[in-house]
C-alpha cells in the first residue's frame, strides 16, 4: 500500500485502462518492476534532518503526563433533549385533560418551572463542555506557536536547507518520469529509468561500501 499511487500513475491507470488480455497485463504489472525499485531507492537518498524540526521530544517532561482531551458528549446531549421534546409532546397532546381538570392545577403551574429548570440545566452543561474545547484549543494553538518560534533556529540549519534542496529534486525527478510508450516492457520507461538513475548517483557515494543505508534513512515528508 505504501506504493499504491505510484503503482496507479506508472500503470497508466488515470489516463487509460488495462489491456483485455491476461497476458498483456501480466507484462503491465512487470514492466513497472524496475521503476518501483529504482523511485524507492531515490527516496532513500534523502539526507538526515535534526529530529527536533519535525518531531517533539519524547524526553521532554512536557509530554510525559497523558493528556484528557475534553470532547463535547453529543450522544448525552441527544438523549436529554429526545426526553425534553417528548415532556413538551406529551403536555401538549394532554393540554385540554390537563388544563380542564382542577386535579391538575398543580402541575399545570410546577411543569413550565420544571421544563426551564431542566432546559437552563442542558443548556449550561453543553455551554460548559463548549468552553472547555474552545479553551483546550486556544491553548495548544498558543502552545503550537511558542514552538515554533522555540525551534525557528533549526530552520537556518544546513541539514534542513540540504533536505530542500533534495526534496525539490526529487520532486522535479518524479514529474519527469513518464511511460513513453505502450509495448507493455520495461523499456516503456527507457528515459524516466536513466533519470531516475542519474538522480540516484547525483545523492549517492559509489565508492562507499553502503552508498544507501536504509536503516538510517529519514522519514520522507
Amino acid at each position: 500500500m505504501d506504493n499504491y499511487f505510484t503503482i496507479i500513475s506508472l500503470l497508466g491507470l488515470r489516463n487509460q485502462n488495462l489491456p483485455p488480455f491476461r497476458e498483456a497485463r501480466l507484462k503491465r504489472y512487470r514492466s513497472i518492476k524496475k521503476m518501483v525499485e529504482l523511485i524507492e531507492t531515490a527516496g532513500w537518498t534523502q539526507p538526515k534532518v535534526p529530529f527536533n524540526a519535525f518531531c517533539l521530544s519524547s524526553q521532554d517532561p512536557e509530554w510525559e503526563d497523558d493528556m484528557t482531551y475534553p470532547v463535547i458528549e453529543y450522544n448525552k446531549f441527544g438523549y436529554q433533549a429526545m426526553a425534553f421534546g417528548m415532556n413538551l409532546f406529551l403536555y401538549a397532546y394532554n393540554y385540554n385533560v390537563i388544563t380542564q381538570n382542577i386535579r391538575f392545577r398543580t402541575f399545570r403551574y410546577l411543569f413550565p418551572v420544571v421544563q426551564c429548570f431542566i432546559f437552563g440545566r442542558i443548556y449550561f452543561e453543553y455551554k460548559s463542555e463548549l468552553t472547555k474545547v474552545n479553551l483546550f484549543d486556544e491553548y495548544v494553538q498558543l502552545r503550537a506557536q511558542e514552538l515554533v518560534k522555540e525551534n525557528e533556529f533549526l530552520l537556518e540549519h544546513e541539514d534542513i536547507k540540504r533536505f530542500v534542496w533534495w526534496y525539490e529534486d526529487y520532486k522535479e525527478t518524479l514529474c519527469r518520469v513518464h511511460r513513453q510508450a505502450n509495448d507493455h516492457a520495461a523499456t516503456d520507461f527507457k528515459d524516466s529509468e536513466l533519470i531516475l538513475q542519474d538522480f540516484i548517483r547525483r545523492y549517492t557515494n559509489p565508492n562507499s561500501a553502503r552508498p544507501l543505508n536504509i536503516q538510517e534513512k529519514g522519514v520522507l515528508f
